[in-house]
């Protein structure tokens, strides 16, 4: 059960989500364009965006991943943080668990220190949800992987990256 404190930065990270969606709703479109076709997957997408951010508060778990420096902030100091989260969404995953790995506490960074007495040396590195997901996982979706590894050069898939049979691909990401 959370305390006041742990409420009090859900609905402090929560509140600098809805603004940061809001914006993002606005200046990116997706309200407009295929986004105003309800069926379309831009519209599915922003609908399930803005329930998250809705009901961000709701989640039974937040953890705050973070990295204690004891050098200069490089950038790459995140190499060991990130690889952990992957490995919690995975095993939350296996679980039945849903999780999301944002950068939310980024948008209300200072105050969120100063409610959580977080010190100035430690690098917040993520915002992640962990609960139940509505209505069970869907498919793991993907591009294809020859258009995610190359080999001699840029662009050139080598022979071996080739996805297993049944893998679902997706078109998301930036067109090739």
């Amino acid at each position: 059960q959370d305390g006041a404190t742990a409420r009090r930065a859900k609905s402090l990270i929560g509140d600098g989500a809805r603004r940061a969606w809001n914006a993002k709703r606005t200046n990116d479109g997706y309200d407009r364009g295929s986004g105003a076709d309800h069926t379309s997957p831009k519209a599915r997408m922003a609908r399930t965006m803005q329930s998250y951010v809705d009901e961000f508060e709701r989640s039974p778990v937040l953890i705050l991943p973070a990295l204690v420096r004891y050098r200069e902030p490089t950038s790459f100091e995140g190499a060991s943080v990130y690889p952990a989260c992957q490995n919690l969404l995975l095993a939350a995953r296996a679980l039945g668990y849903g999780g999301v790995l944002t950068g939310w506490h980024g948008t209300v960074e200072q105050e969120l220190r100063e409610l959580l007495s977080i010190p100035p040396e430690v690098f917040v590195a993520a915002t992640i949800t962990l609960g139940r997901p509505v209505g069970g996982h869907g498919p793991v979706r993907r591009r294809p992987l020859s258009e995610l590894v190359f080999g001699e050069s840029w662009g050139e898939a080598p022979a071996w990256a080739i996805d297993p049979p049944g893998t679902g691909h997706t078109s998301a990401g930036p067109p090739r």
